[in-house]
């Protein structure tokens, strides 16, 4: 536990570790020997789209860091994030965009592999960096050349599909939190489609793949996430006049219905005419397993360690690995991530034909015990079992 701690007092200071800001000079030095870069300055559309997007970064640890966009004199049609908040982008790139819109989704996008630290993560991939390496510099300047020769591959080569369609997913939220059309975005990539046979952009479609399903799944997720946002504001709004209407009848509903499920670890609540069984774990990563049986409903509870892993090791990636997997299964995909104060909660809705299933990726912050559930629903039953299946996780208590 000590040790746990002081990992905590260390990486807290700044969200860019200084092996990340160290590369990140190498890169920019490398960069400005062979261009003419400038920071935007304040008055810039692209500083001030930068500030308004920075302004609605909700993720704890990046929420109060400081990003910089640079311009690059260069007709070369690309962008780059070369680490610790630095995104670079290139004077041929920009003369291509239509409007704001598009150059939000541009700069949101490289926001993305920030926040979702996608350059640290392939570093300690690629070079086996270990945490005390992180926390205490432990670097010696052959190895720091070896970790800038590395990031150089990994930006002139790009991203995998999975950090890409993190970057986008995660482009689209923050745009429109931040009151950009997120449709801006789909725009860019068809901009790059159409301009798929100039030369100049041969640089960044090996950095920035853009297949058609690119496109698709971005104008999929965006609808999903407009008609959710309407949905949600009309729910509440019902909500309200049922409040106001109906003050003193809201008391009446759970106590009598749900059961109490605890152990060691956590405690929930249940609908009594669900079925709970205890199933055996069949790996030792799994702390218990339990089946949850009801009328038009199949589901199951599991808690997994996974401390051990060195890949797909955070509840967040065990989630966007299932949405991809899913994806290429031919589900329709929605996400969402439902997090409070206590618990990171992602939830994937997957559907296709008649078929919906819900499932639950949680856990404590800052914890790698993941808490999943999997819910299997009827498709005569789904507005009522889906009601109880969220009252059951918002119960949901680590000890």
């Amino acid at each position: 536990m000590t040790f746990l701690i002081i990992l905590t007092a260390f990486s807290s200071a700044s969200a860019f570790s200084d092996y990340e800001k160290d590369v990140a000079d190498r890169l920019y030095e490398d960069l400005d020997q062979e261009y003419r870069i400038t920071e935007f300055k304040e008055n810039s559309l692209e500083y001030q789209i930068l500030k308004r997007l920075e302004a609605n970064v909700v993720n704890n640890k990046f929420k109060n860091e400081t990003f910089k966009v640079h311009h690059i004199d260069d007709q070369l049609i690309n962008a780059y994030y070369i680490g610790a908040g630095n995104i670079m982008l290139f004077e041929g790139l920009l003369q291509k965009l239509n409007n704001e819109d598009q150059l939000a989704g541009l700069i949101a996008h490289e926001m993305g592999h920030a926040v979702e630290e996608h350059l640290t993560e392939d570093l300690e991939r690629n070079l086996g960096l270990s945490v005390l390496n992180i926390l205490f510099n432990h670097f010696t300047d052959n190895e720091y050349q070896t970790m800038t020769n590395v990031a150089q591959n990994l930006i002139a080569n790009g991203y995998s599909r999975e950090q890409e369609q993190e970057s986008d997913i995660y482009a689209v939220d923050l745009m429109m939190r931040s009151g950009y059309d997120p449709n801006g975005l789909v725009g860019l990539m068809k901009i790059f489609k159409e301009n798929s046979n100039n030369f100049k952009l041969l640089e960044f479609t090996q950095t920035h793949p853009i297949p058609e399903s690119r496109i698709e799944y971005l104008e999929e997720y965006i609808a999903d996430k407009k008609s959710q946002s309407t949905a949600e504001n009309t729910a509440k709004n019902d909500q309200n006049n049922y409040s106001k209407e109906k003050a003193n009848d809201i008391k009446i509903t759970q106590p009598n219905n749900y059961e109490k499920f605890e152990n060691n670890i956590i405690l929930f609540s249940y609908p009594k005419t669900w079925e709970l069984k205890e199933k055996r774990a069949l790996k030792k990563q799994i702390k218990f397993r339990y089946q949850l049986k009801a009328e038009e409903l199949d589901a199951e509870i599991l808690l997994e360690d996974l401390s051990g892993k060195t890949f797909m090791e955070t509840s967040r990636k065990q989630f966007n690995y299932a949405a991809i997997e899913a994806e290429e299964k031919g589900f329709k995909v929605e996400k969402r991530i439902l997090s409070n104060k206590q618990l990171d909660i992602y939830q994937l809705q997957l559907r296709r034909e008649e078929n919906l299933s819900l499932d639950y990726f949680i856990n404590e912050k800052n914890e790698q015990q993941m808490l999943k559930l999997s819910f299997e629903i009827g498709s005569s039953s789904k507005i009522k079992l889906q009601n109880s299946i969220e009252e059951l996780i918002k119960s949901i208590k680590f000890k």
